[in-house]
């Protein structure tokens, strides 16, 4: 704690200390200068409790005071948490001697500032090389372990935000796996054992269908006796051409079918079957039944015509 402080006559001629400061603004000024409080350094802890009793002011007018100058006059910052002033010019005038005392005591009132941003404050105005080096040192250190907190949080939000996605892809991977697993048991069960080719035909479905639309087409398949993949893969890429990728698309399309009614009418046979088996057995019947003498006997006659022409 400081016994004396100057205050130089610079002081009365400064420009905003005579034009635009009252009489009650120069007196906080003074206080701020030289009250008990004030350090080496120009930033020291002072509560506005304090301010208020030994000036003889209520709180409500220290605030007042504190917040003209900070924020009008612009020569003082207050850190109301860790309660601590700085005054901006207080090394140009204060800070002009150097020397082992001066500077072993400059350290050591650096080190016991909480808010080092108010130290970069009074830094800007030091004259003083040797005592300046002190101040930026310190605060090139703090921002330094700052910035390696930062970089450490960063880092590890970077590493949670990774793991996130890796156990995402995981659960993704669990979750597909279960998938073919079920498409795979199911044509194990109705229809028989799987290769290759019938492998990687599954893994596709996964990809595009869901398993009740799967599980349907083999029930049709099943239904009409002809439950093999050829025959199941016709119904499916026969809904696909329709735009119905799951079972509750399928629901849908023949919602709509019966709304717009049946082309083959309320007393056709057809109508009566099985929804699901009725609207696609046209077309399944034009896939896989034998073809007649009359096709058979067209299809050589075109083969001999491209023989003699080549």
């Amino acid at each position: 704690m400081a016994l004396f402080r100057h205050v130089r006559t610079e002081f009365w001629r400064d420009e905003k200390v005579l034009e635009e400061m009252t009489p009650e603004d120069k007196l906080f000024f003074l206080y701020l200068l030289t009250n008990g409080n004030t350090t080496q350094i120009g930033v020291y802890k002072i509560p506005k409790k304090q301010m208020a009793f030994e000036l003889g002011y209520s709180i409500e007018s220290v605030n007042t005071f504190v917040d003209r100058f900070e924020n009008y006059y612009k020569v003082i910052r207050y850190n109301p948490t860790t309660r601590e002033v700085a005054i901006k010019k207080w090394g140009k005038y204060n800070l002009i001697k150097g020397g082992k005392p001066i500077l072993d005591c400059v350290k050591k009132e650096i080190r016991e500032v909480k808010d080092k941003t108010l130290l970069a404050y009074v830094a800007d105005d030091i004259s003083k090389e040797d005592i300046k080096i002190e101040f930026v040192k310190y605060i090139d250190d703090t921002y330094n372990d700052s910035l390696d907190n930062k970089l450490t949080i960063r880092g590890q939000k970077e590493k949670e935000k990774e793991n996130k996605k890796e156990e995402e892809k995981e659960n993704e991977d669990v979750a597909y796996s279960m998938s073919v697993g079920k498409f795979k048991k199911l044509y194990e069960e109705n229809v028989g054992l799987i290769n290759g080719i019938v492998a990687q035909w599954l893994i596709e479905l996964t990809e595009n269908i869901d398993y009740e639309l799967f599980k349907k087409a083999i029930e049709i398949a099943t239904d009409r006796g002809k439950c093999n993949k050829g025959y199941i893969n016709g119904i499916l890429n026969q809904w696909s051409d329709n735009n119905i990728r799951s079972y509750s698309d399928l629901m849908v399309y023949e919602k709509s079918k019966q709304n717009r009614g049946d082309r083959y009418g309320a007393n056709s046979n057809k109508y009566r079957k099985n929804e699901f088996t009725s609207w696609c057995e046209d077309e399944d019947e034009e896939l896989y039944r034998k073809p007649t003498a009359e096709e058979i006997a067209a299809v050589e006659r075109e083969f001999g015509e491209f023989r003699t022409k080549h």
